[in-house]
Protein backbone atom coordinates (compact mmCIF):
# COMPACT_ATOMS: atom_id res chain seq x y z
CA UNK A 1 0.00 0.00 0.00
CA UNK A 2 2.97 2.57 0.44
CA UNK A 3 4.53 1.88 -2.83
CA UNK A 4 1.20 2.48 -4.19
CA UNK A 5 0.70 5.94 -2.42
CA UNK A 6 4.72 6.70 -2.95
CA UNK A 7 4.14 6.16 -6.53
CA UNK A 8 0.95 8.09 -6.90
CA UNK A 9 2.36 11.07 -5.03
CA UNK A 10 5.37 10.77 -7.43
CA UNK A 11 3.05 10.81 -10.90
CA UNK A 12 1.61 13.79 -9.21
CA UNK A 13 4.16 15.70 -8.15
CA UNK A 14 5.82 15.52 -11.30
CA UNK A 15 2.78 16.55 -13.44
CA UNK A 16 2.07 19.45 -11.18
CA UNK A 17 5.45 20.47 -11.07
CA UNK A 18 5.86 20.84 -14.60
CA UNK A 19 2.67 22.24 -14.90
CA UNK A 20 3.20 25.05 -12.32
CA UNK A 21 6.66 25.86 -13.15
CA UNK A 22 6.08 26.00 -17.39
CA UNK A 23 2.43 28.38 -16.03
CA UNK A 24 4.29 30.25 -13.81
CA UNK A 25 7.08 30.94 -16.57
CA UNK A 26 4.72 31.75 -19.01
CA UNK A 27 2.87 34.88 -17.11
CA UNK A 28 6.04 35.82 -15.07
CA UNK A 29 7.81 36.62 -19.12
CA UNK A 30 4.87 38.19 -19.99
CA UNK A 31 4.59 40.04 -16.90
CA UNK A 32 5.99 43.97 -16.77
CA UNK A 33 6.65 44.49 -13.90
CA UNK A 34 3.49 46.78 -13.42
CA UNK A 35 0.19 45.87 -11.52
CA UNK A 36 -2.92 48.61 -12.00
CA UNK A 37 -4.31 49.26 -8.62
CA UNK A 38 -5.94 52.81 -9.73
CA UNK A 39 -7.56 54.66 -12.59
CA UNK A 40 -8.30 57.76 -12.39
CA UNK A 41 -9.88 60.19 -15.25
CA UNK A 42 -8.11 63.21 -16.27
CA UNK A 43 -8.88 66.75 -18.57
CA UNK A 44 -6.13 67.99 -19.95
CA UNK A 45 -5.63 71.67 -18.53
CA UNK A 46 -7.25 70.78 -15.37
CA UNK A 47 -4.67 69.61 -12.98
CA UNK A 48 -5.00 66.62 -10.61
CA UNK A 49 -3.97 65.63 -7.27
CA UNK A 50 -4.50 62.66 -5.48
CA UNK A 51 -3.12 60.81 -2.28
CA UNK A 52 -3.65 56.69 -2.50
CA UNK A 53 -2.31 54.36 0.37
CA UNK A 54 0.81 52.49 -0.49
CA UNK A 55 2.71 49.75 1.74
CA UNK A 56 6.04 49.34 3.13
CA UNK A 57 8.60 48.06 0.22
CA UNK A 58 6.07 47.72 -2.86
CA UNK A 59 7.32 50.00 -5.96
CA UNK A 60 4.65 52.38 -7.14
CA UNK A 61 4.66 53.64 -10.79
CA UNK A 62 2.52 56.27 -12.01
CA UNK A 63 1.79 56.03 -15.73
CA UNK A 64 0.01 59.13 -18.06
CA UNK A 65 -2.14 57.99 -20.70
CA UNK A 66 -3.42 59.88 -23.68
CA UNK A 67 -6.07 57.81 -25.49
CA UNK A 68 -6.47 58.46 -29.74
CA UNK A 69 -8.88 58.47 -32.49
CA UNK A 70 -7.91 56.54 -34.98
CA UNK A 71 -10.26 58.16 -37.52
CA UNK A 72 -8.60 60.59 -39.70
CA UNK A 73 -4.76 59.61 -38.66
CA UNK A 74 -2.19 59.03 -41.94
CA UNK A 75 -0.06 55.42 -41.73
CA UNK A 76 3.53 55.12 -42.85
CA UNK A 77 4.96 50.90 -43.09
CA UNK A 78 1.66 49.84 -41.95
CA UNK A 79 1.74 52.46 -38.96
CA UNK A 80 -0.29 54.91 -37.90
CA UNK A 81 1.00 58.21 -36.96
CA UNK A 82 0.50 60.43 -34.27
CA UNK A 83 1.70 63.88 -34.03
CA UNK A 84 0.46 65.61 -30.99
CA UNK A 85 2.49 67.86 -28.27
CA UNK A 86 1.08 68.05 -24.55
CA UNK A 87 2.88 69.69 -22.02
CA UNK A 88 3.53 67.53 -18.69
CA UNK A 89 4.31 68.62 -15.45
CA UNK A 90 3.91 64.98 -13.30
CA UNK A 91 5.33 63.77 -9.84
CA UNK A 92 4.70 61.24 -7.70
CA UNK A 93 6.50 62.18 -4.32
CA UNK A 94 9.99 62.49 -5.64
CA UNK A 95 10.05 61.09 -8.55
CA UNK A 96 9.08 63.64 -11.37
CA UNK A 97 8.93 64.53 -14.70
CA UNK A 98 8.42 67.87 -16.72
CA UNK A 99 8.01 67.83 -20.62
CA UNK A 100 6.16 67.00 -23.40
CA UNK A 101 3.83 63.77 -23.88
CA UNK A 102 4.54 63.26 -27.36
CA UNK A 103 4.27 60.09 -29.42
CA UNK A 104 6.83 60.62 -31.68
CA UNK A 105 9.19 61.06 -29.07
CA UNK A 106 10.66 58.60 -26.08
CA UNK A 107 10.42 58.23 -23.35
CA UNK A 108 6.34 58.32 -24.70
CA UNK A 109 5.42 54.92 -25.60
CA UNK A 110 2.68 54.67 -28.31
CA UNK A 111 0.55 51.81 -28.63
CA UNK A 112 -1.81 50.79 -30.98
CA UNK A 113 -0.57 51.24 -33.97
CA UNK A 114 -2.15 48.77 -36.02
CA UNK A 115 -5.11 46.79 -35.96
CA UNK A 116 -3.74 43.54 -35.49
CA UNK A 117 -6.24 42.30 -33.15
CA UNK A 118 -3.54 40.32 -31.22
CA UNK A 119 -1.97 44.06 -30.27
CA UNK A 120 -1.57 45.01 -26.69
CA UNK A 121 -2.16 47.88 -24.74
CA UNK A 122 -0.51 48.91 -21.93
CA UNK A 123 -1.76 47.58 -18.42
CA UNK A 124 -4.55 49.51 -17.77
CA UNK A 125 -5.42 50.46 -20.80
CA UNK A 126 -8.79 49.38 -21.75
CA UNK A 127 -9.48 45.90 -20.18
CA UNK A 128 -6.58 45.66 -18.29
CA UNK A 129 -4.01 45.57 -21.66
CA UNK A 130 -5.73 42.47 -22.49
CA UNK A 131 -6.42 41.91 -26.66
CA UNK A 132 -9.30 43.08 -27.82
CA UNK A 133 -10.88 43.42 -31.45
CA UNK A 134 -9.32 46.87 -32.23
CA UNK A 135 -6.55 47.95 -30.04
CA UNK A 136 -6.42 51.27 -28.13
CA UNK A 137 -4.36 53.80 -29.44
CA UNK A 138 -2.94 55.70 -26.48
CA UNK A 139 0.18 56.94 -25.79
CA UNK A 140 1.70 56.27 -21.99
CA UNK A 141 4.97 58.20 -20.26
CA UNK A 142 5.61 56.64 -17.18
CA UNK A 143 7.37 58.25 -13.55
CA UNK A 144 8.98 56.81 -11.29
CA UNK A 145 8.76 54.18 -9.98
CA UNK A 146 8.85 55.04 -6.18
CA UNK A 147 9.58 52.60 -3.02
CA UNK A 148 7.33 53.23 -0.18
CA UNK A 149 10.03 53.00 2.64
CA UNK A 150 7.06 52.46 5.32
CA UNK A 151 2.91 52.25 4.97
CA UNK A 152 1.29 55.35 4.22
CA UNK A 153 -0.18 57.89 1.94
CA UNK A 154 1.73 59.29 -1.34
CA UNK A 155 0.60 61.93 -3.47
CA UNK A 156 0.93 62.05 -6.93
CA UNK A 157 0.04 65.24 -9.20
CA UNK A 158 -0.60 65.28 -12.86
CA UNK A 159 -1.15 68.68 -15.04
CA UNK A 160 -1.77 67.54 -18.39
CA UNK A 161 -2.36 70.64 -21.52
CA UNK A 162 -4.21 70.56 -24.07
CA UNK A 163 -2.63 69.62 -27.50
CA UNK A 164 -0.33 72.28 -29.07
CA UNK A 165 -0.23 70.85 -32.62
CA UNK A 166 -4.25 69.96 -33.39
CA UNK A 167 -3.19 66.97 -35.86
CA UNK A 168 -5.11 64.25 -33.84
CA UNK A 169 -8.12 64.17 -31.94
CA UNK A 170 -8.26 63.37 -28.11
CA UNK A 171 -10.32 60.27 -27.01
CA UNK A 172 -10.01 60.26 -23.26
CA UNK A 173 -6.97 60.92 -21.11
CA UNK A 174 -6.34 59.11 -17.80
CA UNK A 175 -3.93 58.15 -14.89
CA UNK A 176 -3.30 54.89 -13.93
CA UNK A 177 -1.17 53.91 -10.82
CA UNK A 178 1.09 50.36 -10.72
CA UNK A 179 2.44 48.63 -7.91
CA UNK A 180 5.27 45.87 -8.30
CA UNK A 181 2.56 42.83 -7.28
CA UNK A 182 2.67 39.78 -8.99
CA UNK A 183 -0.85 39.15 -10.34
CA UNK A 184 -2.58 35.86 -8.94
CA UNK A 185 -1.75 33.92 -12.25
CA UNK A 186 2.12 33.44 -11.16
CA UNK A 187 1.68 33.23 -7.42
CA UNK A 188 -0.80 29.88 -8.36
CA UNK A 189 1.33 28.47 -10.55
CA UNK A 190 4.16 28.62 -8.49
CA UNK A 191 2.43 27.55 -5.86
CA UNK A 192 0.96 24.48 -7.62
CA UNK A 193 4.70 24.10 -8.48
CA UNK A 194 5.83 24.33 -4.94
CA UNK A 195 3.41 21.44 -3.88
CA UNK A 196 4.34 19.14 -6.49
CA UNK A 197 7.92 19.27 -5.38
CA UNK A 198 6.67 18.39 -2.03
CA UNK A 199 4.53 15.81 -3.42
CA UNK A 200 7.48 14.31 -5.63
CA UNK A 201 9.82 14.27 -2.28
CA UNK A 202 7.64 12.65 -0.64
CA UNK A 203 6.96 9.99 -2.96
CA UNK A 204 9.89 9.32 -3.81
CA UNK A 205 10.97 8.92 0.22
CA UNK A 206 8.10 6.77 0.99
CA UNK A 207 9.13 4.37 -2.27
CA UNK A 208 12.89 4.32 -1.49
CA UNK A 209 11.76 3.38 2.45
CA UNK A 210 9.52 0.78 1.09
CA UNK A 211 12.58 -0.14 -0.79
CA UNK A 212 14.97 -0.38 2.14
CA UNK A 213 12.71 -2.62 3.93
CA UNK A 214 12.41 -5.30 1.25
CA UNK A 215 16.25 -5.52 0.88
CA UNK A 216 16.32 -5.50 4.69
CA UNK A 217 13.65 -8.52 4.81
CA UNK A 218 15.59 -10.42 2.16
CA UNK A 219 18.92 -10.11 4.04
CA UNK A 220 17.23 -11.57 7.18
CA UNK A 221 16.15 -14.88 5.73
CA UNK A 222 17.76 -17.96 5.95
CA UNK A 223 17.87 -20.87 4.01
CA UNK A 224 15.61 -23.83 5.24
CA UNK A 225 18.24 -26.95 6.22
Amino acid sequence: MRRRIGFFLVIVGLVATVIGVASGCGSLFSFRGRHPIAVRELTPGTPLRQAIPAKSGKRYTLAVQVVFERDGLASSNGALVVEAQLPLVASLEDAKAVGWLDPTEPPTVLYGQTTNPQARGPAGAGEGGRPSGTPELVAERLIGPYLAPFDRDITYVVDLGPDRLGRAQVKEARVVVYDDTLPPSVTLAFGAAAAGVLALVSGTSMLAYGLLRTRRGGARRRPNV
